[in-house]
This record gives structure tokens, sequence and C-alpha cells, in this order.
């Protein structure tokens, strides 16, 4: 009888335990250690902000979203600003790559394998965290060796055929001329590389002039442009109005897509496992939209200042080519662009949003005389052009 008691007494108490962990989680709040950068609040039960260690960890995430930084150089930036593991040493590389993946830091929290929206204080925007995951792919890997000086595009791409590094290589000839060439690493174990053409710096080089040169606009395109924005004014505030309006839409078509999604799942209909995947990834887009509409709700038609500075700096980008300002343009491209590969021989790159409009409507897009510019139907993409580089 006394172990009936027992049993009935323990079971009761992980019930009690159970809903208040999921009383909390409706609340938005998460019932378990908080992520470095926050601290348990004992009175109130929350999780809140640490001072001393808030503004540390978000320097360190938008550093690491820019995409300068590997794993081993984020944790040598962590350690030089105090934040260390308990011991004192280096946070460790897993740790700090549960940090990088770490829903919380833009606003929702993860239990138990399903992602829910949290009521705390977020450290970075969802934006933010979409850069790092980015970052991930690339950057999340052991630093390798740093090569000789002088070799302006080492690091700059990877093999398109293998995905392993772009590496170079200096020969001097018998007469004292000295060439670099760039070639894959071959450092795949899985697959056999064809790429086994070297190309020489100065074919790399006109290649990047090349890439540089049709993202950018002469003088006489710039003040075209210029001025059609101008008379875009007039009819601005319908555009925002109306890209306001489908954003809501959005949000409100991704909210009955979870509503039936729970539905569906409370009747059985699905399996745990496939709701949660798809629940997360709904949750995630209804998050994106929200901080959309919150950051144009906030600047307004920030997008014509925007466009602006986009026009100005396709212009100068001219400029750098003018200059022979080799390191100037490969940084450019690094800034707008990315998975920049060599295949054959041959430099790719992918351009983010706007400088892909500019590259893949080519002399249409780019020759304004050849027909009138709607830059009012592009007021989403322009809007969006700050988050993209």
């Amino acid at each position: 009888m006394k172990g009936v008691h027992s049993k009935y007494y323990t079971d009761n108490l992980r019930e009690n335990i159970l809903r208040g962990i999921r009383q909390k989680i409706r609340r938005g709040e998460l019932s378990a250690k908080a992520p470095l950068g926050y601290f348990n609040e004992p009175r109130l039960r929350t999780i809140e902000p640490n001072k001393k260690t808030f503004r540390k960890v978000k320097e360190c995430l938008e550093a690491f979203a820019t995409g300068q930084y590997t794993l081993t150089a984020i944790q040598r930036k962590m350690f030089s600003l105090g934040l260390v593991g308990k011991t004192g040493a280096p946070v460790h590389l897993s740790s700090i790559q549960k940090i990088l993946t770490n829903p919380f830091y833009y606003g929702d929290f993860r239990y138990r394998g399903e992602v829910h929206q949290g009521s705390h204080k977020p450290m970075i925007s969802k934006k933010l965290f979409d850069k790092i995951q980015e970052a991930l792919v690339v950057n999340g890997k052991p630093r390798k060796k740093r090569g000789e000086k002088g070799l302006l595009y080492k690091g700059f791409a990877i093999c398109g055929e293998c995905g392993y590094a772009i590496t170079a290589e200096r020969k001097i000839k018998k007469s004292g001329l000295v060439y670099h060439y760039y070639h894959c690493t071959f450092k795949s174990r899985t697959q056999k590389c064809s790429q086994t053409r070297f190309l020489r710096e100065e074919e790399l080089t006109r290649q990047v002039q090349d890439m540089v040169q049709k993202v950018s606009l002469p003088d006489e395109w710039r003040d075209a442009y210029l001025k059609k924005l101008e008379s875009e004014n007039v009819n601005v505030r319908h555009s925002s109005d109306l890209f306001v309006q489908n954003l809501k839409n959005d949000i409100s078509a991704v909210s009955a897509r979870l509503s039936r999604l729970t539905d569906a799942y409370l009747n059985e209909a699905l399996e745990l496992g496939e709701y949660l995947e798809r629940k997360n990834a709904l949750t995630a887009e209804k998050r994106t939209l929200e901080e959309k509409l919150s950051d144009f709700e906030r600047k307004g038609n920030h997008w014509l200042e925007l466009m602006r500075n986009w026009i100005l700096e396709a212009n100068q980008a001219g400029n750098l080519i003018k200059q022979e300002n080799l390191s100037g343009m490969k940084d450019f491209l690094v800034s707008i662009g990315s998975n920049r590969r060599v295949t054959a021989g041959m430099l790719l790159a992918e351009f983010k949003m706007p400088w892909r409009d500019l590259t893949e409507t080519g002399a249409r897009a780019r020759t304004f005389g050849a027909g009138e510019v709607n830059l009012s139907s592009n007021s989403e993409l322009w809007t969006l052009a700050d988050s993209n580089r």
C-alpha cells in the first residue's frame, strides 16, 4: 500500500512539473540553463540579458555573420573579450557551433526538437541569424594555414567541382620572372577532382575585372538612374502600402498553415517527427516575414535612399577598374556575392540582390536608353538591399 502511494505521489509530481513547463513554453519562457550572454533570473525564474557578456556575445555573432571569421578565429575573438569556459580556457569549438545555431539569440527557443516563440529579449535579428548559418557553411571548418604573402587571390574562391579551396603557387622562371598560378588543392578523399588546369593570376585578374564591370554603372547611366529615381517619389506611397499589405497577407497565410498543421497532428494524421520538422520551418518563415514587415514599417520609404546609395556604389565600382585597384575589386566582389568558384578556368559567382538583377538582365536593364526602367516595381528589392550586403 505504501508503494502504491509512493508511485502515485511520484507520478503526480512529474505531471505537475510537466504542466508547469508547458505553461512556461506557452508564455515563451525556456526552462533550461541560460545560453552565453544571458542568465537565469532566480526571483522571476526568467532568462534575462547578462550585462557583462550580452554585448560581447552579440559582437561575436555579428563578426561571424560577415563571413570573415572561422570557428577558430571567432574562438580567439571570444577569448580576447573574456568569454571563456568554466575552467577559464577558451570556449570549445563544439560549444561555439551550438551558440551560432541556437535560435534563442533571435528570439525563439528549441525545446525537445520543437521551436517555440520566446518572450525574452533577442540579441540579434532572424536576418542576421540566417547570415550566420550561411557563413557556417563556408567557414565552419578549422582554419587553414596562411599562404605566402603577395598571393592576391588565395582563399578567394573554391573549386567548382569538389568544393575545396583554390590555392596558389609562385613559380620563378630561369629568367627571374615571377608568375602566380591558382588551382584546386585536390584534398577531397571521396572524389577525384578533374580540375587540373592551372590559372595564371593575370587571367584571373582579367575575369575579376570583367565580373566587376558587369555590376558597374557608367557616369551617364548613374545620372539617368538618379533622375528616374526622383520621379518615383510620386508613386512610392501606393507601392509601399501594397507591399505592407502583401506581407501581412503572407503572415496570415503562414499562421493559418501552422494552425492546420497542429490540427493534423492532434488528429494523428502526422507523425511527431514530420510535425516538428514542418512546424519549425513554418515558424522560421513566419519570424522572417514579421521581421521584414517590422523593418519596412520602421524605415518607411527608406528604400529610396538605399536605391540611391546602391546606384552610387555601382558607379564607384567602375572607378576600381579605372584605378586598377585589384585588392579593392576582390573585396568588392566578396561583399556583394558568394559561392565564388573556378570551373574549367572560369571564375563564377552568385550575386546578392540587387546586384544579381543587374547582371542577369544584362544590356536591357543596364542600358538606360533602351527603355524606361520601372524602379517602383522593385521597391521590395531595394528595401532589402542593405540586408543582403
